[in-house]
């Protein structure tokens, strides 16, 4: 139950909770987190030089690709051949995100346990009464109050207008992974639907090339899902439109993910101990289901997919 607090001890708690602010703000600001020690970071001091493949990767990326529409590296956007970025890149190292939000369409994950935690738990709570009838709305679920409180109840009323909006996360590290550990099982999106960059890059390429109107697990026939066959958007409203019919080649997919491995930290200066993870090293198929057959998606054992 909540406790009432004298001005006192409120006065107190007001700055304990301030100052644990301030330490997590010095320690996102610290070496340990924002290193800035990439390839990337080196080539912008003149002290490396992509590859070919990185450098068409970064083109792409500011350019046909339109990465950096969201993810900043500073400079503009060139989206067709004929256009040249003639923009001059700012002071200090990018941070590859805009810091706003977007409902880039993605599908429910029905592996989440979430769905199917509809029954008491010995506490008799409840956490998810509506099962798969439940829709993760991001932005929208807190300015209804449903996921954390809203401050300010002006607010509710804008709710509709930014339902299914993520936050937009930074690119840089998003290829980062044990160095003992290649192919260390990742995944990506808020509900990590995606389990590689080259999915995710894909996805962004053509969610709306392979749309079909059905849940994960139930692609149809001749459609493979995250190659062939997208599932529907979890929110439909509010998508963002600038992605899901790029035009990319599967070349030019690779060349983007090869530009993502040069925002990974630990180049110029390498991380202590980087190489002493301990954890399992699973490739990327130990968390995901069997490779299915050609007529149907994969889904996991003894998890009952979502109804159509």
């Amino acid at each position: 139950m909540p406790v009432t607090l004298g001005r006192d001890d409120r006065t107190k708690a007001d700055n304990v909770f301030d100052h644990w602010g301030q330490a997590l703000e010095a320690f996102e600001a610290s070496a340990n987190v924002s290193a800035f020690s990439s390839k990337f970071d080196a080539f912008l001091a003149s002290s490396y030089t992509l590859t070919a493949d990185e450098q068409a990767g970064y083109n792409l990326f500011c350019g046909k690709g339109n990465c950096n529409s969201c993810h900043l590296d500073g400079r503009g956007t060139a989206l067709k051949s004929d256009e040249t970025d003639a923009s001059s890149a700012p002071g200090g190292a990018p941070l590859f995100t805009c810091f706003g939000s977007a409902n880039e369409g993605l599908p429910r994950n029905p592996i989440i346990p979430f769905y199917y935690e509809t029954k008491p738990d010995a506490f008799h709570y409840t956490p998810n009464p509506a099962g798969f009838g439940f829709k993760d709305l991001g932005m929208g679920l807190f300015l209804r109050s449903l996921s954390g409180n809203n401050p300010n109840t002006d607010w509710i009323q804008y709710a509709p207008s930014v339902d299914g909006q993520m936050q937009v996360s930074s690119a840089r590290n998003a290829a980062m992974t044990p160095p003992n550990c290649p192919d260390f099982q990742k995944a990506f999106f808020h509900n990590g639907y995606v389990k590689s960059l080259k999915e995710l890059v894909h996805f962004y390429n053509t969610r709306d090339v392979f749309a079909y109107p059905v849940q994960s697990g139930h692609c149809p026939p001749g459609t493979i899902e995250k190659v062939t066959c997208w599932p529907e958007p979890e929110v439909k409203n509010n998508i963002d439109m600038t992605s899901g019919n790029l035009g990319l080649t599967d070349h030019e997919e690779d060349l983007i993910v090869i530009f993502l491995g040069t925002l990974t930290d630990g180049f110029t200066t390498p991380y202590p101990d980087a190489d002493k993870y301990t954890g399992s090293c699973l490739p990327p198929t130990a968390l995901s289901p069997p490779p299915p057959p050609v007529s149907a998606a994969p889904f996991p054992p003894g998890l009952t997919p979502p109804p159509l």
